[in-house]
């Protein structure tokens, strides 16, 4: 699943992959519909030109989406550096 949660104006995308480790179909859901929002909350962190895949880990599920938004700025950062 690619998102163009970064807008045209950057370039960039991004990619989500949440496997059945995470969860059933509800939960797997949940953390994608979480982690499109923190990469539309983020958008302008996003780096330009630049292609991202989001892995989702098993851990995701019972985080929020609050902690995944933080997990995905600290490393939106590191990227951009």
């Amino acid at each position: 699943m690619v998102v163009s949660a970064a807008g045209p104006e950057t370039g960039g995308r991004a990619g989500l992959a949440v496997s059945r480790k995470v969860g059933n179909a509800v939960v797997r859901n949940r953390v994608k519909r979480w982690l499109r929002e923190s990469l539309r909350f983020l958008a302008g962190a996003f780096p330009p030109g630049r292609d991202v895949v989001l892995i989702a880990q098993p851990s995701a599920a019972t985080a929020g989406l609050f902690a995944l938004r933080e997990e995905l700025a600290v490393a939106l950062d590191r990227m951009s550096r």
